[in-house]
Formats: C-alpha cells, structure tokens, sequence
C-alpha cells in the first residue's frame, strides 16, 4: 500500500503545466487604456487606426509616428491563482506525506486511513480547480499617420496574440473510487484481526477473498495479505486555445458634406495573418507539434468608422471593425471547434474642452454595442468605458478611466490611471489598468513623436 500517493502525486503534477492567454475590443495603446478603453470619438492620430479610422479627418492632430505600442493583459476571472497558492501554502500535502510516511514506519490500520483521508482532502480541493481559465493578451505594434484638416491616411502594422488555458481534472471519481477501495480494504482487514469467533474470521477472509477479485483499483494479495495499486491512468488534461493574428493596414479618412454637416468617414482595410493554437496535454503524455496543433491562414478584412464633431467640442462616432464576419480553422483537439472573428460594433461619445492657456481636458464614453465572443476560454464581453484626461501645458497628461463589463460573467469592473509626458513633439505614455482584487491586470507603453 506504499504506491498510495502515487495517484496524490498525478492529481498534483496537473497542476504544474503551462499556461497562456485573452482579449478585447480595440488595442493597448496607453492613452486608450488608461481612460478606460475609450477612444472611438476621443482617439488621436495615434490610435485612430486601432480604434476608428475616421478620426484621422481631424482639425487638430498633427503627424504621428508611434513606435513601439506595446501591451499586454492577463486575467483571473475565478481566482484560479489565490486558490493556487493557497493550495501552495496549506497544509494539505503536507499533512498528506506525512500521513504516507508515519504509515510506511507503521502500516496499520489507523494510519492506512490517515492517507485515505488526507488523499480525499487533496482530492476535493484540487476539484475546484477545474474549469477555471487563466486569460490574456499580449499587442505590439506601430503607426504612422498623415491626418490634415478635412483628409487622413495612416499605415498600421501590430501583432496580437490571444487566448487562454484551463486544466479539465477528470481524475476525481477515479481517486474518489479508490479511496473507497483502501476504505474498504481497511474495514475487512480490521475485522479479520479483531474476530470474535472463528466463524466471524472465516467470513470476513472470505469478504477478503471477494474483494481482491472484485476491485478496480486495489490489488490484494490474501495470502501476503498485501495491497498494490494498480490500472490507475490519469486522464486529467490541459486545454489551451490560442489565436495570433499580424495585421498590415492603411487607413483613409475624409470629411463630407452631409444635409445635417460635416461628417467624417474613415475605412481601415488590412490585410490580416492568422494562426490558431487548439492544443491539449494530457497529464501522462504532453507533446505539443505545430503540424497538428497549428493552423495558419490569411485573409482580408475591413474596419468602418463615422465621427461627427460639433463646434462646442464635442464628438460622436461609431465604428465597425472587422466588417466581414469569419471563421478560423483549428485543429479542434480541444473539441471546442473554430475561432470566430465577427463584427464588433462600438459607439462614443468625447468633449474636449479649453480652460485656458495652460489647461485642457477630454472627457470620453465608450459602449459596445454587440458582445464580443470569447477566443479562449474566456466568456463574453461587452464594456461600458468612461475616461478622462487633463493636459497642462501641452506637455504633461494625466489619465483616469473605468471599464465595466454588461455582459453576464465573473468578470470584475476595473480602473485605470496612466500618464503622459509629451516635451518638444516627443512623447511617452503608460498606462495600467485593474480590477479592484487584481483578478484582471494590463499594462502598456507607448514612444512617439509628432509634429
């Protein structure tokens, strides 16, 4: 019965493979960020490519080239990491190996279940690890744009790569069989030893008899009188989906004249690399290959924008990104099919306002108005973001946001800060955005200049 906590052992170890990634609407320039996702009326020709292309018909914004925008994202929504380490923390295995090796110098009955009791604690507790998925994204890339008065054009390159990760424990019933097994063995060997009657021994070595041909788990020897563990495999597996897609992209703007106005409408359409991951690695066995686990494609696709600005500062617009809804093949090993790309639709609203020579501010809105489907194992999203930033001096920002999901789900609101310092046409931007318990954490930063 030494082999015991070899199967402790294998629920364990699951826990210690791999883990990737998940994402949202737009890109992680900072300034986005940190005004909480917003930029579809209050985006410059900085981020006017990832967010609304129509915002390059601008009175105001000057030549852009943004080199590098970096950023990345990772999320939590189930606490899977607190649970972790409070798992890493306790007492639980300890407990659990210490109960196999008081046995080992006392194989007894009451330290046999000491470890069938302590296996069921690391059983139950690793069950609640299941089905909780580790998110998030990572995004690079960089812009030049050409916005004048009533014509823009900007050229975009990024990459961006999404999804995420969850363990499937399907060894639970197998370890909750088993420990019922040595449960049970314990109980027959016990009264085998403590019959009162020659005919109550003879029962129980016949119960004995029944068991060691009966059991799934427990090999008994009735005439060594000892106990092996055996036809345990672990099935217990990793499930990772992952979608990396490179865009190469031109964007055009223009102002038009409307019976209501001016309007400016901008077009974005990029040509787009795409390779998705579908990879599951089972406890016993994890070989990961691209030729079966990736598949590569490429494809066109287009984004479409409207901003309206009006004369005391504000700005409406709405953009569809990704217009053509479509479908990407994976290797499906997970068995949660293809990755679907379809249109997202967001709206905004943003007020700019100048207080003086040395202070102006934005404030911004930003909905969706379709859900967006999850790429990995994460749920859907649909953000309500607010933002605002107050520019002193025309060279220092300060940038505060908030983001909440309307869409059902365990993820948490989070707000954002970031800051930006912007001297003779050169500029940095940072940004960090949170949940209020850290379950969703993003970063970004940003180097550029305009003129």
């Amino acid at each position: 019965m030494k082999n015991r906590s070899l199967l402790a052992i294998a629920v364990t170890m699951a826990l210690t493979s791999h883990i990737t990634l998940a994402a949202p609407f737009g890109s992680f320039d900072p300034r986005s960020m940190a005004m909480g996702g917003t930029g579809v009326a209050s985006g410059t020709g900085a981020n006017a490519s990832f967010y609304n292309p129509a915002l390059l018909a601008g009175d105001n914004i000057k030549f852009h080239l943004e080199l590098p925008v970096v950023g990345v994202s990772v999320a939590d929504p189930d606490e899977l990491v607190k649970d972790l380490d409070d798992f890493q923390n306790g007492n639980e295995l300890e407990l659990l190996d210490q109960a196999v090796q008081q046995f080992n110098l006392q194989p007894n009955s009451g330290n046999a279940q000491a470890v069938v009791d302590n296996m069921s604690n690391v059983n139950n507790t690793v069950k609640t690890f299941s089905n909780k998925a580790l998110e998030g994204s990572l995004f690079g890339g960089s812009v030049v744009s050409f916005p004048v008065k009533d014509y823009g054009m900007a050229i975009y390159l990024s990459g961006n790569a999404t999804g995420g990760a969850q363990l499937d424990y399907r060894d639970a019933q197998t370890v909750d069989s088993l420990n019922s097994e040595l449960s049970e063995l314990i109980t027959l060997q016990d009264a085998v030893r403590n019959a009162a009657t020659q005919q109550d021994r003879v029962a129980a070595l016949l119960d004995l008899q029944n068991f060691a041909t009966s059991s799934q788990f427990v090999q008994y020897d009735p005439v060594t009188e000892t106990a092996t563990i055996t036809n345990v495999e672990p099935e217990s597996e990793l499930q990772t989906r992952a979608i990396a897609i490179a865009e190469v992209g031109v964007s055009f703007a223009r102002n038009m004249e409307f019976s209501f106005g001016k309007m400016a409408i901008g077009v974005t359409p990029k040509y787009m690399r795409v390779s998705t991951i579908d990879y599951v690695a089972n406890v016993k066995s994890a070989e990961f290959s691209l030729d079966t686990n990736q598949v590569d494609s490429s494809t066109f696709n287009i984004d479409v924008g409207v901003a309206k600005r009006y004369d005391n500062g504000v700005t409406a617009g709405m953009v569809v990104k990704n217009l053509i809804p479509q479908s990407f093949e994976t290797a499906n090993t997970t068995g949660k099919g293809d990755i679907r790309l379809n249109p997202q639709v967001r709206f905004g609203i943003a007020r700019s306002t100048v207080w003086n020579s040395v202070a102006q501010s934005t404030v911004a809105l930003d909905l969706d108005v379709t859900e967006n489907e999850p790429v990995g194992f994460d749920q859907k999203t649909r953000y309500l973001g607010v933002g605002a930033e107050l520019e002193i001096y025309s060279t220092a920002q300060l940038r505060l946001g908030y983001k909440k999901n309307l869409s059902n789900g365990s993820y948490a609101d989070s707000v954002s800060a970031g800051l930006g310092i912007s001297p003779f046409g050169l500029h940095t931007d940072i940004a960090l955005s949170a949940s209020p318990n850290l379950e969703q954490i993003s970063a970004g930063l940003q180097f550029g200049f305009y003129y």
